[in-house]
């Protein structure tokens, strides 16, 4: 297979680049949890988003499903992405895969999330970043109290997640 050339190789870092900022921006995003309209803007007009609550598709879902996920229960989020592997499937589009870690103040609660994403993100006519598919894979949900010790039990994944 013929390597890529430097202008294609260049643009391909740059696109990774862009990504986990965008990653980033989604996090940082998130643990504000008082900015749904700006939350809900990161998807696409016509996205889907997939997590164990289930599918929302377009982005008026989503911004309920975020509206109603943030509706006061939550006090405190802190979002982590670690070992994060970036594919550029063709110029524009990339798929993001990573591990996350999400803290939650929720009910009252101390709780821990581990899991997956698995998102298709495309760069619109705006130059900007969106996702056009969002699999939030929940791996394991814990609280303190709980713990991990013993562990999580089987792994069970989301319908219709690679």
């Amino acid at each position: 297979m013929a390597q890529p050339d430097v202008e294609t190789r260049l643009a391909n870092l740059e696109a990774k680049d862009e990504v986990r900022e965008f990653i980033a921006l989604y996090c940082a995003t998130n643990d504000r949890m008082d900015s749904i309209d700006v939350l809900s803007g990161l998807f696409a007009e016509d996205a889907v988003m997939r997590n164990a609550a289930g599918a929302y598709e377009g982005r008026p879902a989503i911004h309920q499903y975020y509206a109603k996920f943030f509706d006061g229960s939550v006090k405190f989020s802190r979002h982590h992405v670690m070992n994060q592997v970036i594919t550029v499937l063709e110029p524009g589009v990339v798929r993001h895969e990573a591990y996350f870690i999400a803290m939650l103040g929720r009910d009252g609660e101390s709780k821990m999330v581990y899991g997956r994403y698995d998102d298709l993100i495309v760069k619109q006519s705006d130059g900007a970043w969106r996702f056009q598919e969002k699999i939030n894979d929940i791996v394991a949900p814990t609280s303190l109290a709980a713990g991990w010790a013993d562990g999580f039990g089987p792994h069970v994944a989301i319908a219709g997640v690679r």
